[in-house]
């Protein structure tokens, strides 16, 4: 069971060619028909490589910090805050630059079990965020050219993700067991 306080759902699954296609016609039907976005969105774009896990967690805290408590005086709490107001694109920038949340993820990497790929390989596994902001579910993916505002949630951040998720993902390639879904909760 989830705990009822639902902030944010991270998925991971596999990139592939079904789920790629139906991505780019999705980009060309937001860029053409456009759609509204939460000025208190936090998103910022990928500059490092294979660093999705990481964005997908700054996503899922940014929009979830005062929710968490997040220390203003914290690594992350810092970062946020040299990050409000700013462009997705000049988010992603200040990443590269934040010196202290490299070295705390570095630290945190090194205590894992499972080795972290190098910037450059090349892998299929892919991290993005959902949130809710304002009423409505975004989903948030450092790669892509925005976020994308999903609709209402109707107070019910799980299951309106979990029906998104199934649409724009496991039903594009259903031949798939490649999906995992992680909800961040406070306690």
């Amino acid at each position: 069971m989830v705990p009822p306080e639902r902030l944010a759902v991270t998925l991971l699954y596999q990139c592939s060619d079904n789920i790629r296609k139906f991505k780019e016609e999705q980009r060309r039907v937001i860029e053409a028909n456009g759609q509204s976005l939460s000025p208190k969105l936090v998103y910022l774009k990928q500059y490092v490589g294979n660093a999705c896990g990481t964005i997908a967690c700054l996503h899922s805290i940014g929009n979830s910090s005062e929710a968490l408590g997040i220390s203003p005086e914290s690594p992350i709490g810092k970062f946020l805050e040299t990050i409000k107001g700013k462009t997705p694109q000049d988010a992603g920038l200040a990443l590269v630059d934040a010196t202290d949340l490299h070295s705390a993820s570095e630290a945190s990497a090194r205590g894992g079990q499972t080795a972290a790929p190098e910037a450059h390989a090349d892998v299929d596994a892919h991290f993005i965020c959902f949130v809710e902001k304002d009423g409505d579910l975004y989903e948030l993916d450092g790669n892509k050219a925005f976020p994308i505002n999903h609709g209402p949630t109707d107070g019910d951040l799980l299951g309106t993700a979990g029906r998104v998720i199934k649409a724009n993902f496991m039903d594009k390639d259903p031949e798939s067991i490649n999906f995992n879904m992680m909800a961040l909760v406070k306690g």
